[in-house]
């Protein structure tokens, strides 16, 4: 039997799971209101950390869409007006005058003007560490005229400047944030897209930028998630974890079919403008023979390797590099005609790097390249490295063969030339030859156009004869969205055209 007293205490009690209810109500109300304010969403699930750091050129990866260069290179490779919106040549090809574009902000709202584009080139330019392909090996002075033209001063004549500082090869940052040695504090440059937050080897978010000088993107927040491996990717995509997977080499071939397949997913391929290639030892046997070059290229059926391995991701390569770039590309390779070396004593080493082995079938592809010596009477093993690793034994040279991929950041075909095969360049690795070296020079200068293309088509002759190292295919990679977003592409230089994309619209 209960009391008055107790019965009341309960009556009064009624009313407060209405009032709860009502709470919920109110703040789910508030919570998707706040949503609706700040604007939609976009995650991006990539297979590498796009987090650069302080000690690099631009601190975060050109895809992020944060960071803007003078140029940027059309879908051939050819520089087009990107924060530059002209330029002239003048005396003879050692002097350009860049004309930049008025009403550009940094993401704290200043203008830029040329002396910080000055103060950017000249950050880079004194230190080979983020000018690996020297680019700026022929730059004399830099200077500027009046608040939006920068001169670029040469010590010889250079046909093809703006193609040079295109993309990576000129990241505007405000020089505020630069630091002792040129590292960078933090990233404010003029991008459609300004950092948010860092999570290093977990996540970038990103934000609009409501001053950007172009069209405004649909996105209110872009985060991009590093995931490392290919399986839980292609997952997060599937589960709708991640709205979209972009990347060169972030959909393995075989993933493709169970992508497409599935409700609202939408599977698509862009030719960009990598290539893969096998590095050959020149320093030793049996490859620093040139015979022994062909012969292997010939022991491997490139086109059926593409095939099946790349199972429709690549192209077979018939030229040293991206046949983008349609000015340099002659279709002349083709290897394959060399005399079997003798086995050494050791067996050969394949160097792989582990970083690539869940974006592309590296390891596949050194299977087959494994077995096909091994029936040849060649013992091999197959080694992966960490990257700290792998450049090391590159650098020394502990190795036979080694996988990696490159892409024509520039175009140009000195950008490839004098990084893999020049004598004494930052990827030398002993194939080279006086004859290539004399063209790879004459051709960084020559300022007659049908006198460059006589040069490069020379130096693919050459090429083709020593085979410094081995094209594989030239990708095609693929990239998908699901059925939360409308619009989504990815260029040739892999990177995702944030300020183009859409999200679907909701009732």
């Amino acid at each position: 039997m209960t009391s008055p007293a107790h019965n009341r205490h309960r009556e009064g009690l009624r009313p407060l799971p209405v009032l709860c209810l009502l709470a919920c109500v109110l703040a789910w109300l508030m919570t998707a209101a706040m949503a609706q304010a700040q604007g939609p969403t976009l995650t991006i699930g990539v297979g590498r950390d796009l987090y650069d750091g302080p000690d690099s050129r631009a601190y975060l990866h050109g895809s992020t869409n944060t960071w803007e260069a003078l140029t940027y290179l059309g879908p051939d490779l050819e520089a087009r007006p990107w924060l530059a919106e002209s330029w002239q040549c003048m005396d003879g090809g050692r002097t350009w005058v860049f004309n930049l574009r008025p009403g550009v902000r940094f993401h704290d709202g200043t203008p830029l003007t040329a002396w910080q584009v000055k103060a950017v080139v000249e950050r880079i330019a004194a230190r080979p560490k983020y000018d690996p392909a020297g680019v700026y090996r022929n730059l004399e002075a830099i200077e500027t005229q009046g608040e939006h033209r920068v001169v670029f001063r040469l010590k010889r004549p250079c046909p093809h400047l703006p193609n040079l500082v295109a993309y990576y090869s000129s990241p505007i940052i405000k020089p505020s944030v630069f630091g002792p040695q040129g590292r960078l504090r933090t990233l404010v440059a003029t991008g459609p897209f300004r950092l948010k937050e860092v999570k290093p080897g977990q996540s970038i978010t990103l934000d609009a930028f409501s001053d950007y000088w172009g069209p405004k993107p649909a996105y209110q927040t872009v985060v991009f998630r590093t995931i490392l491996d290919a399986q839980t990717r292609a997952m997060a995509l599937l589960a709708g974890e991640v709205d979209a997977v972009a990347d060169v080499g972030a959909i393995l071939p075989q993933q493709a079919g169970e992508i497409e397949a599935a409700p609202g997913m939408v599977l698509k391929k862009v030719e960009v403008a990598t290539t893969h290639y096998l590095l050959f030892n020149c320093r030793r046997p049996p490859f620093a023979s040139r015979q022994a070059r062909h012969w292997l290229a010939g022991l491997l059926d490139r086109q059926e390797m593409v095939a099946v391995l790349a199972k429709g991701a690549g192209t077979l390569a018939q030229d040293p590099f991206s046949p983008l770039a349609k000015r340099w590309a002659f279709g002349l390779l083709r290897p394959g005609l060399g005399a079997r070396p003798d086995p050494p004593a050791r067996p050969l080493v394949i160097l792989l790097h582990a970083a690539t082995l869940e974006r592309w079938p590296y390891r596949d592809l050194a299977q087959v390249i494994q077995q096909r010596l091994r029936g040849q009477g060649f013992r091999a093993r197959i080694v992966v490295r960490e990257p700290g690793a792998y450049y090391e034994d590159i650098q020394q040279g502990r190795f036979d063969l080694a996988m990696q991929p490159n892409t024509l950041m520039t175009g140009e075909p000195d950008f490839f030339y004098a990084y893999y095969v020049a004598t004494g360049g930052p990827r030398d690795l002993g194939c080279g030859s006086p004859a290539m070296d004399r063209l790879i020079k004459q051709g960084r200068e020559a300022m007659d156009p049908g006198r460059r293309r006589e040069i490069y088509q020379e130096l693919a002759r050459l090429f083709n004869q020593q085979l410094p190292l081995l094209p594989l295919y030239h990708d095609l990679s693929l990239y998908a969205h699901g059925p939360a977003v409308a619009s989504f592409t990815m260029d040739h230089n892999f990177r995702p055209v944030l300020i183009q994309a859409r999200p679907k619209a909701t009732q």
